[in-house]
């Protein structure tokens, strides 16, 4: 199974982006490659919210590398179901990027007007999201309103695929640190979609600085472990 097609349609697509929308220019379109799955992906992402790092993506492309074909998932307006439309070019592939954004665009005008104080739900959400994390740890003291974010926003997206059904995993991970104490702060915030149905789980995980190393070393040994059935 071979990715040379994959890389080869990424550079064609990060040459094209400019000029698929002269929205792209209004607003700062992500560009952005999953490769931890066994289906590659594109995902294209606008920068929202207050903070750098913070995405949120309108547009996903995956790549199958048995059958050399790339594809997408696409919802019905009228039903729940979702169609796979397979992209026979580049030109294709522009074409369903650009409708997606202005979907995207769509979605984020028709957002709830009744509420004076939000212009666009999508950025009020991710707000909210971390408004939630900080009521989920406020009984570990106000230091979690002193962390000081130290790396971009990462994303990673995985997927399962079983007789069962399909699994996808949006993880948002982001390390920061405590001003006062000098302790670490991992967050990760992970969204499951199982079955049509969608779930959502954050924590935040604190360390001093003596124990960096140890964790580096635990994660190195998973890295390094064997593993049978791959």
């Amino acid at each position: 199974m071979s990715l040379e097609w994959f890389y080869r349609m990424e550079h064609a697509v990060r040459q094209s982006l400019p000029g698929v929308c002269e929205g792209f220019d209004e607003l700062n379109i992500v560009f952005d490659t999953g490769t931890t799955t066994k289906h590659p992906s594109f995902i294209f992402s606008v920068a929202v919210g207050f903070d750098e790092g913070e995405q949120e993506s309108f547009c996903l492309i995956h790549f199958d590398p048995v059958n050399q074909e790339f594809y997408c998932y696409h919802s019905e307006e009228d039903t729940d179901f979702e169609t796979k439309a397979l992209f026979g070019n580049l030109d294709e592939m522009l074409a369903f990027i650009h409708d997606a954004f202005h979907e995207y665009l769509d979605e984020m005008e028709d957002a709830d007007f009744d509420d004076e104080d939000e212009e666009f739900d999508d950025y009020d959400d991710d707000l909210e999201e971390f408004d939630d994390y900080d009521d989920e740890f406020e009984e570990d003291g106000e230091e979690n309103d002193s962390i000081e974010w130290i790396t971009n926003d990462k994303y990673a997206h995985i997927e399962e695929h079983s007789p069962n059904g399909d699994i996808e995993y949006n993880i948002h991970y982001k390390l920061g640190i405590v001003p006062e104490t000098g302790d670490g702060v991992l967050l990760r915030n992970t969204v499951t979609k199982e079955n049509g149905e969608e779930s959502e789980e954050g924590i935040m995980i604190f360390f001093k600085e003596e124990e960096a190393p140890y964790i580096k070393d635990l994660i190195g040994e998973y890295l390094a472990r064997e593993i049978p059935y791959r």
